[in-house]
C-alpha cells in the first residue's frame, strides 16, 4: 500500500499535526508513506525533511502552490501532482483541507487512485458566513469520482456531511481525532512560577484559559464581554493562546472589538495574549478552568487536550462538543447566554478542592479513552484504507 498525505504544512494546526502523526505512524503497518506540502518555507528545511524520513516517511515532496492560485497556476499544479502520483504509484491520497481536496479531485480525474477526504468542519452553517460557493463547488466535484471516500472526526460531523452532500453513508467512516500525553512533565510549581513571572501575573491569581485561533467564529470577544465583571472584581486573569486569523473581514472586526472591549473595561492588566505556544499543555496544567465560546465545532481537540490535563470545561453547547464534553462535571451553555457562561465559570472556580480533584480525575480518564489515542487512530485509518483497496 502506497499512501500520500497531502497537507499545507506539518508545523502547526490541528488537522495538519494529525496528518503528520498519521504519516509517521502508518509505516508500522507496512505502508509506504509519502508526504506532500505546499509551504515554500519547508522546501529547504533539511531538518524537517530528515525528521519525517527518520520517523518512517518514505519520501518527502513539495509543490509550489499559491494560496489562491490563478487558472494557469492551478493547471500547472494539477499536472505536477498527476506526474507525482503516477511516478510513485500512489494507491491512496489523503487530504484534510477543503482547498487541497478540491485540487486533488481535479488532479485525480481519470485515474484509478483512491482519494480519502477528512471532514473536519460542519457543513451548511450559513450564519457562519463561510464560503458557501466553495462548499458547493467541493460537493459538486466529489460527485465526479467514484473512488472518493470520507472520514469524519465525529458522529456530528459525519451527519452534517451526509445531510449536506447526500453521500452514501457507507462511504463515510467516523475516526476520532487523537491526542498525545505530555512526554516530559516539568515541575508544575516551578513552571507556574516562571510562566507567571513572564507575563507579570501575581502568583496567587486564578487563571482562566482559552486556546485556538483568534477569529470570528471562536468569539474571543464574547468571552471577554461575558467575563469582564469578574475580571474586574476578582483576583482572576484571562489568558488567550493562539494567533490572530485575519483572513476574513469578520475576523478583523473581531480583533477590533476585542481591543475596544479591553479598553472599555480597562482590562489591560487582566488579559494576556500569548500567541502560538509550544508549551500549551504545560500552560493547561497550571490553569484553573478552560473556556471555549465557538459557534461551531466538528470535534473539539483543544477541549480534549484541556481535559487530559484535568481542567474543567465551560463551553458553548454546539455541534460535536457534547460528544466529547460531559456534564455536570463540565458546563455547556447556549451560544448567546453571556450571563450563564460567566456564572458557570464562577461555579467551576468556586468548587471545593475535593470535588475539583474528582472532576479533574474523571476528565483525565475520558481523555485517556483508547478511541482518542494516536495508535488507535492510525490503526483505524489503516483498516479503512485497506477496506477501500479491497472493494
Amino acid at each position: 500500500m502506497r499512501v500520500l498525505i497531502f497537507s499545507p504544512q506539518f508545523e502547526k494546526g490541528a488537522f495538519e499535526l494529525l496528518q503528520k502523526d498519521l504519516a509517521c505512524s502508518l509505516n508500522k503497518f507496512g505502508v509506504k508513506v509519502y508526504t506532500l506540502n505546499t509551504h515554500k518555507s519547508l522546501v529547504k528545511n533539511n531538518s524537517f525533511n530528515s525528521s519525517l524520513i527518520q520517523n518512517g516517511v518514505t519520501k518527502v515532496f513539495f509543490i509550489d502552490l499559491a494560496t489562491n492560485p490563478n487558472l494557469f497556476q492551478l493547471l500547472v499544479g494539477v499536472f505536477k501532482l498527476r506526474l507525482l502520483l503516477k511516478k510513485e504509484k500512489i494507491d491512496i491520497i489523503e487530504t484534510s483541507s477543503e482547498s487541497l481536496s478540491i485540487f486533488t479531485i481535479l488532479s485525480c480525474l481519470g485515474t484509478k487512485i483512491y482519494h480519502v477526504v477528512g471532514i473536519h468542519k460542519i457543513y451548511n452553517k450559513k450564519y457562519l458566513k463561510n464560503n458557501y460557493f466553495k462548499e458547493l463547488f467541493f460537493l459538486l466535484l466529489t460527485k465526479l469520482r467514484s473512488r472518493i471516500y470520507f472520514y469524519a472526526v465525529s458522529n456530528f460531523s459525519k451527519k452534517s456531511w451526509v445531510n449536506f452532500s447526500k453521500t452514501n453513508n457507507k462511504k463515510v467512516k467516523v475516526i476520532y481525532n487523537s491526542i498525545k500525553p505530555r512526554e516530559n512533565k516539568q515541575d508544575k510549581k516551578q513552571f507556574k512560577k516562571q510562566f507567571f513571572r513572564e507575563f507579570k501575573i501575581p502568583i496567587n491569581t486564578k487563571l482562566i484559559l482559552s486556546a485556538g485561533r483568534i477569529c470570528f467564529h471562536k468569539r474571543q470577544d464574547f468571552i471577554i464581554e461575558s467575563l469582564s465583571p469578574i475580571l474586574i472584581e476578582r483576583n482572576i486573569n484571562l489568558l488567550f493562546i493562539g494567533e490572530y486569523d485575519l483572513g476574513t473581514q469578520e475576523s478583523l472586526e473581531t480583533k477590533n472589538r476585542i481591543n475596544l472591549l479591553i479598553k472599555k473595561y480597562n482590562l489591560q492588566s487582566k488579559i494576556k495574549f500569548c500567541g502560538f505556544r509550544e508549551d500549551i499543555k504545560e500552560i493547561m496544567s497550571i490553569a484553573d478552568v478552560f473556556v471555549h465560546s465557538t459557534l461551531t465545532e466538528s470535534f473539539g481537540l483543544v477541549l480534549l487536550e484541556a481535559m487530559s490535563e484535568g481542567l474543567p470545561i465551560v463551553s458553548t453547547n454546539v455541534d460535536a462538543i457534547p460528544e466529547i464534553v460531559s456534564e455536570p462535571d463540565n458546563y455547556l451553555v447556549d451560544i448567546n447566554e453571556s450571563e450563564a457562561f460567566r456564572n458557570c465559570v464562577l461555579s467551576a472556580l468556586n468548587r471545593n478542592n475535593k470535588y475539583y480533584l474528582e472532576v479533574s480525575k474523571r476528565n483525565k480518564n475520558i481523555a485517556k479513552d483508547k478511541k482518542y489515542s494516536s495508535n488507535q487512530r492510525t490503526k483505524e485509518m489503516f483498516k479503512y484504507f485497506q477496506r477501500i483497496l479491497d472493494t
